[in-house]
């Protein structure tokens, strides 16, 4: 008998430990990485990168997960739409590139994207926020894109279920 009521006990605590950790795990928040061997600073407030790889997307703990987003599929995160989206909240970034032997970085707001070249690039409208302003083309360019704002969502599911669905707007 005894042993039935510590089997109980023991049951409850792990179900209700369980459903405490359930209810207070944040929703993943998605973390995005673009990266080119050059792009181009095309005006003070242009930057052009090639895609020639999809973009990387994480989350951070205890979400830990992680996609891949062609151009088309990242810039839709600035369309209109219900809910938070990059155009009602533009995110915070940070390019980092190569100039001669330095590692230069700068912060940066960005207003907006659109793809490029058949899909082959993206413009990011962007503004400057603090750090090196970079000119021209620059080499070995990182873009780390901030959080997509009050987003709940299994990214991993857009490669079944369309993108659209998947960004739970």
């Amino acid at each position: 008998m005894k042993s039935l009521q510590s089997l109980v006990a023991i049951t409850a605590a792990v179900f209700f430990s369980t459903s405490a950790i359930a209810e207070d795990a944040k929703p993943a928040e998605w973390l995005f990485v673009h990266t080119a061997q050059t792009a181009e600073m095309t005006s003070d407030t242009t930057l052009v990168m090639p895609v020639t790889r999809d973009i990387f997307a994480f989350t951070d703990r205890p979400n830990r997960m992680h996609a891949y987003m062609n151009a088309h599929e990242f810039v839709t995160l600035w369309d209109e739409g219900k809910g938070d989206t990059f155009k009602a909240d533009p995110p915070n970034a940070v390019l980092t590139w190569v100039d001669g032997d330095e590692m230069k970085e700068v912060e940066l707001l960005i207003i907006s994207a659109e793809t490029v070249s058949n899909g082959r690039g993206i413009s990011y409208e962007v503004k400057l926020e603090a750090g090196d302003s970079p000119e021209g083309n620059i080499g070995f360019a990182s873009f780390f894109v901030d959080a997509v704002p009050g987003r709940g969502c299994d990214l991993r599911g857009w490669f079944f279920a369309g993108w659209r669905a998947a960004v739970c707007r």
